[in-house]
């Protein structure tokens, strides 16, 4: 196996993105109605291999833990296939790839499913998704959509189970505190600033913060911006639509009280604990998973759908979902793909959208009972979210993460150096640049 893993991810990659044998001995009609199924391309819905357990490591998924692992694979999978059980491993992925000790499936996150094809992990899945018959008609279409960028000839490398949506969480006792109206939906990130100012105010020794508008990247990949050119041989973040958006960013970051000495940003922390931001735009997920902490606080809060950009008035925050991706060199691909038909069953979307993860069916009545066995938005605008739709992700590249680096450096140098717009991003260009160039140098 360690041969074979080191043979396949030594092979410089183009992009491009069965069962066992029953028990007991049949009879002459049971092997006779066997082949018919064969012959019409049907694959029965049963695992009858030896019993297995297949290894899973967890990349930006949210399997933190055993149980995570047992609700989102184990129980759906045991309840069709006892047989088939789970191993959480952890690690370094490149320590696994080294010594060849690749696990079986991997949890992640479409984000991170470009680098994985670069290093020839991913499995293709469109033989085993018609086998199987899994209907992708009945999945939101931005996932759909969002597969297809994967793959050149409609190659599918993973299966979705669980959706995000953008949503923007505010705190309504610092609006009554100051008498100033809720957020609504359907704002743009300009209303959404210039509601900010009624109530960036300083009492006594506190200094609220209306908005955290979050980085660079998190706007650009919701206006579907691209940072490299489409060969993905050079960075392009010095153009029109990038001024824009770090225009909205000068905006939000003018407001006096926003910037404090050399602190301008806050997040969840400072929204949570501090009690002092007023509107944080963020991840349905993320927040459902931090409900409590908010209701232990003490802070009255609800959510309205993300800010939009002008000309895109139906757009949110970009689509994101988690994936299991079944690896080329996993020795157990029989029971892995029962494992993917478990977790896209409806019954298993279903009880996971009771819960603390959004089905990946393309269901509106679903989503509005999305964590309802927690009571978590019953009496929260969860409808509000689903007001614009996710935006399509921008095109991909090995890069990204770096060059989202360079623009946090020039959105810094903006707020607290006062660097113009088109100085800091044509720097932030040729920083970007260079570092691009002695990657590929250096390959």
């Amino acid at each position: 196996m360690k041969k074979n893993a080191w043979a396949l991810l030594a092979i410089p990659l183009a992009f491009a993105m069965l069962l066992a044998g029953c028990g007991g001995t049949p009879t002459s009609g049971e092997t006779a109605s066997a082949d018919t199924d064969q012959a019409k391309g049907q694959a029965k819905d049963e695992y009858n291999g030896p019993p297995v357990t297949l290894t899973v490591w967890n990349q930006a998924a949210g399997i933190a833990n055993d149980d995570d692992l047992e609700t989102f694979l184990g129980k759906p999978t045991r309840s069709k296939y006892p047989n088939i059980s789970f191993k959480l491993v952890t690690g370094k992925l490149e320590d696994m790839i080294a010594s060849g000790e690749i696990p079986d499936l991997i949890t992640t996150s479409n984000y991170y499913l470009y680098n994985l094809r670069e290093l020839g992990i991913p499995a293709e899945l469109s033989g085993m998704i018609k086998q199987e018959k899994i209907d992708f008609s009945k999945f939101d279409p931005a996932i759909v959509d969002a597969m297809k960028q994967f793959g050149e000839k409609g190659e599918i490398y993973g299966m979705p189970f669980a959706m995000n949506y953008g949503v923007t969480v505010y705190n309504k006792d610092i609006f009554d505190k100051f008498g100033v109206p809720y957020p609504k939906d359907n704002m743009t990130w300009d209303d959404m600033i210039e509601l900010s100012r009624k109530v960036t105010r300083k009492e006594g020794d506190t200094q609220y913060i209306g908005l955290d508008p979050g980085a660079p990247s998190v706007l650009l990949r919701a206006h579907s911006l691209p940072v490299m050119d489409e060969k993905r041989e050079k960075v392009v973040i010095n153009t029109e639509p990038m001024k824009q958006i770090f225009q909205i960013l000068q905006k939000a970051y003018s407001v006096p009280g926003i910037v404090n000495g050399n602190k301008y940003t806050y997040g969840f922390n400072e929204f949570q604990k501090e009690k002092r931001v007023a509107i944080l735009p963020y991840w349905l997920a993320a927040l459902t998973t931090r409900v409590p902490l908010l209701n232990d606080a003490g802070i009255n809060w609800d959510i309205v759908s993300w800010p939009t950009f002008p000309g895109r008035p139906e757009y949110g925050r970009e689509i994101d979902f988690h994936l299991v991706v079944l690896t080329s060199t996993s020795q157990n691909k029989e029971a892995a793909y029962k494992v993917l038909k478990a977790i896209a069953s409806d019954e298993a979307q279903k009880e996971m959208n009771k819960n603390v993860r959004m089905t990946i069916l393309n269901d509106p009545a679903l989503r509005k009972e999305f964590a309802g066995n927690m009571k978590y938005y019953a009496d929260k605008n969860l409808a509000g979210v689903f007001k614009v739709k996710p935006a399509p992700l921008p095109m991909v590249s090995k890069y990204d993460n770096n060059i989202y680096s360079y623009l946090t450096t020039a959105a810094k140098q903006m707020v607290l150096e006062k660097k113009d717009i088109n100085t800091a991003l044509r720097e932030a260009e040729e920083a970007a640049n260079k570092y691009v160039q002695e990657q590929q140098t250096s390959k």
